[in-house]
Parts: structure tokens; C-alpha cells; sequence
């Protein structure tokens, strides 16, 4: 029971010492918004293809997600 209880310990403090960084940089969901803007722009406006395009798209997709939720 020690054991478990040290490895659940270390654990969360393996944990909190890699997101608390993630944490302290938190952004205004404005700026999450501004940044998506900004990339949804970049990726209509380049010759890279359909396909380059929709992926660049998603990319920025998933980076205006991760943004607002952390």
C-alpha cells in the first residue's frame, strides 16, 4: 500500500511539473481566435494544392482546439 501510495505521489508530481508550464501560458481565448484567423488566411492563400491546403486547414483546426482547451 506504501508503494502505490508513493508511486501515485510521484505521479501526479511527474504530472503537475509538465503541464503547469502548459498552464501559465494560457491565452486569452481572443488571441486563440486571432492566431486561427491568421492561419486560416495563410493556408487559403498559399498554392500549395487541395489537398496540402485542406490538411494545412485542419492543422489549424486542431491548434485553435488545443489552444482554447489548454
Amino acid at each position: 500500500m506504501k508503494k502505490l501510495t508513493a508511486l501515485t505521489l510521484s505521479l501526479i508530481f511527474v504530472l503537475s511539473v509538465l503541464f503547469l508550464p502548459l498552464i501559465s501560458q494560457a491565452r486569452s481565448a481572443d488571441d486563440c481566435w486571432n492566431n486561427w484567423e491568421r492561419c486560416e488566411a495563410r493556408a487559403l492563400q498559399s498554392d500549395m494544392g487541395f489537398v496540402r491546403t485542406t490538411l494545412a486547414l485542419m492543422a489549424c483546426d486542431v491548434g485553435l482546439g488545443r489552444c482554447l482547451i489548454f
